[in-house]
């Protein structure tokens, strides 16, 4: 099978700055992305890359840039082939130690008798989100192995690579749906699923909540960011039992303030609050 163009953007951004960027970048098209220390790469197929979509990247860049005036924001583009960036991964993505007891194992990667009778993720990214080496995926399964009961029905909101749900299925949900607004991430989550062999526990769909079946979940997971969240917690409060728990990631400590706001308004009680570097995971319960 002849392989894709992509283009690759890479954009000189910091670690802080970083996820609230991809976020904006998502809704433009792009269907993944290389994070590291000082910048960030984002790919979008070739035939994607018009003069519209990459006027509407440069005006992404100019608010932002207009918002947090002490990011460079320089970029550079060039043509790749999809084999190119999955090698890249390959190279990059390695074992990761997310808890005392759960791994996450990239399938060309071998365990070793350290990590005997641990709970072992299997997880290939194909350039979604969540290989646990980000703080926010680490926070998040941190507080689904505190709060996650045997039997408990699971939302998996904006589910990337579809490591969040098979890890509840993992520590005893008794169901979990997974859904995203990315085909590239939904694609993703079925292949872990299978790797992993949840598939009677775990579905996948792809759209937002009005996707969902109009059922209510025990608890509701959402590793996404600060704006998605603000956006969509009533409708996922909603979506909560009475008493049950939502668990959110990919916030910056600094947007805290305002989403304790947000929490009030909702009648949510924070029960759990985690850091990491200027990562913040909360764990909310719905009140009656």
């Amino acid at each position: 099978m002849k392989s894709r163009k992509w283009c690759q953007i890479s954009i000189r951004i910091g670690e802080p700055y970083q996820d609230l960027l991809v976020g904006q970048l998502t809704l433009l098209g792009f269907s993944g992305f290389i994070q590291e220390e000082k910048s960030i790469s984002g790919f979008i197929p070739a035939n994607k890359w018009t003069s519209s979509i990459q006027t509407k990247f440069q005006k992404t860049l100019e608010r932002f840039k207009f918002e947090f005036p002490v990011v460079d924001l320089s970029f550079t583009v060039k043509s790749i082939r999809e084999e190119n960036w999955n090698k890249t991964w390959e190279k990059q993505t390695g074992i990761v130690e997310v808890t005392p007891r759960i791994v996450i194992k990239p399938s060309w990667k071998k365990l070793s008798k350290h990590y005997r009778n641990k709970i072992v993720l299997h997880v290939d990214p194909k350039m979604s989100f969540g290989t646990g080496h980000h703080e926010t995926t680490r926070l998040s399964i941190s507080l689904l192995e505190r709060f996650l009961q045997p039997k408990m029905k699971v939302l998996d909101f904006g589910c990337g690579t579809g490591v969040l749900g098979i890890a509840c299925v993992k520590l005893g949900a008794k169901s979990v749906m997974a859904v995203d607004n990315d085909p590239w991430a939904i694609e993703n989550t079925r292949e872990n699923i299978k790797r992993n062999n949840v598939q009677r526990r775990m579905t996948v769909r792809l759209g937002s909540v009005s996707a969902l079946p109009r059922s209510k979940y025990d608890l509701i997971v959402a590793n996404i960011d600060f704006r998605t969240i603000s956006r969509f917690l009533k409708p996922l409060v909603n979506r909560t039992r009475k008493e049950g728990t939502i668990i959110l990631s990919g916030i910056l400590t600094s947007d805290m303030p305002a989403l304790h706001t947000l929490f009030d308004k909702n009648r949510l009680i924070l029960v759990k609050l985690e850091n990491e570097n200027e990562w913040t995971a909360v764990a909310l319960r719905r009140g009656i």
